[in-house]
């Protein structure tokens, strides 16, 4: 079930991105069709309807004047379409710049995070030198850090350019 919804979820981004691309490539191609195809219905109404007495002239007048009503129906359309592209678009930035951010931030956090351990086993290594002990533990590495390394967990206070002696 879920390699389904993957599946179909792909599919439908797909769908969404190709028309997208099509509606900024076509817009007024789609624009001048949908204006074809309402005067066209219209035209083709008026005349089914007409009146034994009505002339083509009449006719005419009709079609003539709901030309600019069918260029409103057709733009209003257009216009909310565009505004749902809009408010896509401009969702897409936002959660884009989120996500952003948040990498940003993990990076950070991740960045301290192994600075703390890093400073951590210097201090340790430095009090072993001190007291005349062996030191062998392996300096920490950003892929063995654990979770739960607190970025507090210092045994001295070190300003930010502080450098790891060795």
């Amino acid at each position: 079930m879920k390699s389904f919804i993957r599946r179909f979820w792909g599919i439908t981004k797909r769908f969404g991105r190709d028309v997208r691309n099509f509606w900024r490539k076509n817009k007024a191609g789609v624009a001048l069709f949908l204006l074809t195809v309402v005067v066209g219905v219209y035209t083709y109404v008026i005349l089914l309807t007409s009146q034994d007495g009505q002339t083509w002239k009449q006719n005419i007048e009709d079609i003539s004047t709901f030309i600019p009503v069918a260029g409103v129906i057709v733009g209003a359309i257009i216009g909310v379409v565009d505004f749902i592209m809009f408010l896509s678009d401009w969702y897409s930035e936002k959660k884009q710049k989120r996500i952003q951010e948040a990498e940003t931030e993990g990076l950070a956090k991740g960045a301290a995070k192994y600075y703390a351990a890093v400073k951590n086993w210097n201090d340790r290594r430095i009090e072993a030198e001190n007291k005349g002990e062996d030191f062998n533990e392996p300096m920490p590495t950003p892929q063995n850090i654990q979770e739960t390394t607190p970025i507090e967990q210092t045994t001295s206070d070190h300003a930010v350019d502080d450098t790891i002696t060795e």
